[in-house]
């Protein structure tokens, strides 16, 4: 029984610690320019700024976002669906 607390309490800490690094991530920012584009990611890839020709296009970096985070959750599903996603990967509680 005890097994399980110490389970649930080291699921805890990974996720927190998950937590830490997404936040992290999400601070640092990539710039790529090339050709008129320019693009600047943060670390948890989303799309801060697209511009093109010297023009800020927000409305297709919504969209560009939009798009990422239907495709995480089509990914987080089949993950599910194959008997992964965080249980598979920190180990099965139940």
């Amino acid at each position: 029984m005890f097994d399980k607390f110490k389970q649930g309490a080291d699921t805890l800490k990974a996720l927190n610690k998950l937590r830490q690094i997404q936040n992290q991530l999400s601070k640092e920012r990539v710039t790529v320019e090339e050709n008129g584009v320019k693009i600047t990611l943060s670390g948890d890839l989303k799309v801060k700024e697209l511009t093109i020709d010297g023009q800020e296009q927000k409305e297709a970096s919504e969209v560009i976002n939009k798009a990422y985070e239907k495709t995480q959750k089509a990914v987080a599903q089949k993950m599910q669906e194959m008997g992964g996603g965080l249980q598979g990967l920190l180990g099965n509680l139940g």
